[in-house]
């Protein structure tokens, strides 16, 4: 016979220690981490030179297309926030549900901000599942939410990057052929791009398993919760896991809810394939900005858009499994292989230079800039929404 009343206790202890004080010091390590691994990268791997990223940078100010590319680069910022905002609420309202429009932006640059500073999704989606459930939805309903979303972004994310795979592929003889001075480097960017494609379909597969497959989501659940038992955290038995999972199945019956609205899905996954483009050409709109600087010794040919394109493509897609945060350090190390190789661009000391700068505004405008602003989302928006819960418990 399973206590209802105690998983009841359980589950409230647990959202009310979200961000308990351990897990506020593990999310304030992690962001320190990130500082420390972007101080990393900007050394080690970039090796920025400043006077001549600040020669490109002002640069491009003199150039009228200089204004173009720059202005796609600030837009990306607000464009990123209003796809978290809108993929996450869409649903909501279409199950009555209303949420305030400052609540909405704040949510967004949160996410921006703990998607950077933890690996994956990690942080993000129980904060997600949190963030609901102050709303007032129910933990199967936050849950089949998130799921259905982090569906569609791994659905859209593979549907783009398949092309660009292929493409890769067809440029083997450039990675890491006989003609390549140092074919070791590309052959290790090769093999973390095929182990990334790798695991985007299997993360796939296993989320439409899982939202379908009680039995599934029963052993993940038993998994998760062993670590909990070891971690000494609050959890659910063996019983209680089967009675929630597999007798009332209520992630899969929400799940499936999820899915049948069908026109808020179509809408969500054409935002996702929208933003993800954006996200990638904004390398493109890196270089050309650079680029226009008077001084440069050759402007980037409209004909390489593609090439970029695919090496930003299939390098955000081989940094997937990499347990640092935001990527960071590996992401920039395979994007320069990448574009060195493929890229199309001389292969000289300017040429390289302008490679680096690029992958330098590139995560700043991307990734960056982004999670500075969410640091203000991150903390009053928590505040808020601690004060908000606990006031909702008392009068429970």
């Amino acid at each position: 016979m399973i206590n209802t009343k105690n998983d009841a206790d359980l589950e409230s202890q647990s959202n009310r220690r979200f961000f308990s004080k351990r897990n506020t010091i593990i999310i304030v390590l992690a962001f320190f981490l990130s500082i420390i691994l972007i101080a990393l990268t900007l050394v080690y791997i970039l090796r920025i030179h400043w006077d001549k990223l600040l020669k490109q940078l002002i640069g491009g100010f003199s150039n009228q297309l200089g204004w173009l590319w720059f202005s796609l680069l600030l837009l990306f910022i607000p464009w990123t926030f209003f796809c978290c905002a809108i993929t996450i609420t869409i649903k909501l309202k279409r199950l009555g549900y209303q949420v305030k429009f400052w609540d909405k932006v704040m949510y967004a640059t949160t996410i921006s901000f703990l998607r950077t500073v933890t690996p994956a999704n990690f942080i993000s989606d129980p904060y997600t599942i949190f963030w609901l459930k102050t709303h007032g939805i129910s933990t199967s309903k936050a849950s089949a939410i998130t799921v259905c979303n982090d569906l569609l972004w791994e659905t859209a994310q593979l549907f783009i990057t398949l092309p660009s795979f292929i493409w890769i592929i067809t440029k083997w003889q450039d990675i890491f052929g006989s003609n390549v001075s140092d074919p070791q480097n590309g052959l290790i960017v090769f093999i973390l791009m095929l182990i990334g494609i790798t695991i985007n379909f299997i993360a796939l597969a296993f989320m439409i398993i899982s939202g379908f497959s009680r039995k599934l989501h029963y052993l993940t659940s038993r998994i998760f919760n062993r670590f909990k038992k070891l971690l000494r955290l609050s959890y659910h038995t063996k019983e209680q896991t089967y009675q929630t999972y597999v007798v009332d199945a209520k992630l899969q019956k929400e799940f499936l809810i999820m899915l049948k609205f069908w026109k808020t899905t179509i809408i969500i996954l054409l935002i996702v394939i929208i933003n993800e483009f954006y996200l990638y050409f904004t390398i493109v709109w890196s270089l050309q900005y650079l680029a226009c600087w008077d001084a440069a010794p050759f402007y980037i040919n409209n004909n390489n858009w593609f090439r970029f394109f695919n090496v930003a493509n299939v390098t955000t897609t081989a940094n997937r499994f990499v347990p640092l945060p935001g990527g960071e350090l590996s992401i920039e190390w395979i994007m320069q292989e990448f574009m060195s190789r493929v890229g199309g661009l001389p292969k000289n000391e300017e040429a390289q230079h302008l490679i680096n700068n690029s992958i330098m505004v590139w995560r700043c405008w991307s990734n960056y800039l982004p999670a500075i602003i969410g640091i203000f989302g991150f903390g009053s928006l928590t505040i808020s929404q601690i004060k908000q819960y606990r006031s909702h418990n008392r009068k429970q």
